[in-house]
């Protein structure tokens, strides 16, 4: 159990006095509540009994203790006065006397005269988690909330979960999951146990779960399971996955800072894309290149090389890019990290790169530089011409020519007889 901040208050019921034999019989008929503003309410028989309350006194943040000096035979309503944070709801007053009888056990007092107590809250988001799982532009949110059982006669009568996404994500999905105890799935239906937002198809939506009165009873009725909101998204920009989402439980919502946050966020990039530019044979400088294409894997952080064939275990995060008159592909959004390119598409008369080349996502307009060589451009690249002198290639290339002359006007003879 985890300490809590909690503001509690002794008050004394002015008509019980304890030296009186018959006042501890009336004990066992003595009810206590809160009234509607949280105040200690005492009855009997239907009677309200007055109470005299002393100084709040706080609990330690370190142990969650507090020592109340109170007088002997008296009996006290002990109550939650300042709610701890989150707290849903007041923990229940407590009647206690003072003394209080012992437990029973040998060499124990028979009058305990420093009882303790225990008051418990639950607290709204107690527990609940938010992870998040990227790949390439998609990301997926698991706001998890655990079904905690709330004070003794309370019930779920609420439960929204409230996720306002950053304006670079497009909300695309959501999807919600009951768990039992154990693990198995309770069944929910979208409108009758719960509502959910429906994506708007820009950025920057909130997400909003809504448990409904059919679905809270199934809360009721799996104490101990769990409520998984999914929330599958689109990075369009550039920023960061920080995100914290809203739980709020009968009427009370968690503050700023108190949600569940996602664990170890990531930075996105726009504007990732390849530079292809082409080596021709002769030229003094590379120009840009058309028509290539390119997929894209997700690399181990921490690579400094990529391997001759895709990881058959990496995310492909860009399939098919294909460079234009520029040279650039279409411009992506990534996640911040390092990336595997492979040529799959390789322009006609050119040298496709051969294996996998890193680049690093650290920035907008992120890039990495793949050149792709003419064929011919390198010794090799072609089988040797049968060339003998500067002669013989005119004579060929010339007499290549007449030949081609020669053919066609004998096309155009035989085409004369066929009209005759």
């Amino acid at each position: 159990m985890n300490p809590l901040e909690a503001g509690f208050t002794a008050c004394s019921i002015d008509d019980i006095d304890l030296t009186v034999a018959a006042d501890w019989e009336r004990l066992k008929g003595i009810v206590v509540t809160n009234d509607p503003n949280g105040d200690p309410v005492a009855t009997e028989g239907g009677t309200t009994l007055a109470l005299t309350c002393g100084t709040e006194q706080m609990t330690s943040a370190a142990d969650g203790t507090t020592v109340f000096n109170l007088a002997a035979d008296k009996a006290y309503v002990v109550y939650e006065s300042t709610l701890a944070a989150n707290a849903i709801p007041a923990a229940a007053p407590t009647l206690i006397t003072i003394p209080y009888p012992g437990n029973g056990e040998a060499g124990q007092p028979e009058w305990n005269y420093n009882p303790h107590i225990y008051p418990k809250n639950s607290l709204a988001g107690a527990g609940a988690t938010n992870d998040g799982e990227i790949v390439g532009d998609q990301i997926t949110w698991d706001v998890t909330v655990p079904i905690a059982a709330l004070a003794d006669g309370e019930v779920y009568s609420e439960l929204r979960i409230n996720d306002q996404l950053a304006s670079f994500v497009e909300y695309t999905s959501g999807t919600v999951v009951l768990k039992d105890a154990t693990g198995g799935d309770v069944t929910l239906v979208e409108g009758t146990d719960y509502t959910l937002s429906a994506p708007s198809g820009s950025g920057g939506d909130e997400v909003i779960l809504t448990m409904l009165a059919p679905g809270l009873a199934k809360l009721d009725a799996n104490i101990g399971g769990k409520l998984v909101l999914t929330i599958e998204a689109k990075a369009i920009g550039s920023g960061s996955t920080a995100n914290e989402a809203q739980i709020t439980i009968n009427g009370t919502t968690t503050d700023p800072g108190t949600g569940p946050e996602v664990t170890d966020p990531k930075e996105f990039f726009s504007g990732a894309h390849i530079m292809k530019e082409a080596k021709n044979k002769g030229a003094a400088a590379n120009v840009p290149l058309a028509g290539a294409q390119f997929d894209v894997y997700e690399a181990a952080s921490g690579s400094t090389e990529c391997p001759t064939e895709p990881d058959p275990a990496a995310a492909k995060v860009v399939s098919g890019a294909e460079s234009g008159a520029d040279g650039k592909t279409p411009n992506e959004v990534l996640a911040e990290g390092v990336y595997c390119v492979y040529e799959t598409g390789v322009p006609a008369g050119y040298k496709g790169l051969n294996g996998g080349m890193l680049m690093t996502v650290d920035g907008e307009d992120s890039f990495v530089t793949i050149v792709n060589t003419q064929v011919g451009a390198d010794e090799g690249d072609l089988p040797d011409l049968p060339i003998t002198g500067a002669v013989g290639n005119v004579l060929l290339v010339a007499g290549g020519a007449a030949l081609l002359v020669v053919a066609g006007m004998l096309i155009a003879a035989r085409r004369k007889q066929q009209q005759l």
